[in-house]
């Protein structure tokens, strides 16, 4: 019988007392506080965001205007003409059937190792 005037103990423990009022109203307007904040953030943020995107399409509005001094270069109409290369068509580029081979440049740095070519043959052995 002694558990159970134990547990009629435990389970008749006074429970905390509600919050008075004022410290519900205190909470209340503290949360309402921290969402207008963050309403007020969320809205500057948008504003600096499109102050950004406006400012950004002045920017390429003007950037294609502007010209720099001096004489203006003529766009090119046949940049192989330019380079002083003409096209060739087919018909005569069969005519011209002589190719001359073009030496291949060495660098000594990157030719074999004949002692390492050497020392390969030799464990072959």
């Amino acid at each position: 019988m002694n558990q159970v005037q134990t547990w009629r103990e435990t389970a008749a423990a006074p429970v905390a007392a509600p919050a008075p009022p004022s410290d519900t109203m205190r909470r209340l307007q503290i949360g309402i506080a921290g969402l207008l904040a963050v309403l007020l953030l969320v809205g500057l943020a948008g504003l600096i965001g499109d102050r950004a995107r406006e400012n950004a399409a002045k920017d390429a509005a003007t950037a294609i205007e502007v010209k720099m001094p001096g004489p203006q270069p003529k766009p090119a109409s046949a940049p192989l003409e330019e380079l002083g290369v003409q096209p060739v068509s087919k018909d005569e580029n069969e005519d011209m059937s002589v190719k001359v081979p073009q030496p291949t440049p060495t660098v000594p740095d990157l030719e074999p190792d004949p002692e390492l070519q050497r020392a390969r043959q030799s464990k072959g052995q």
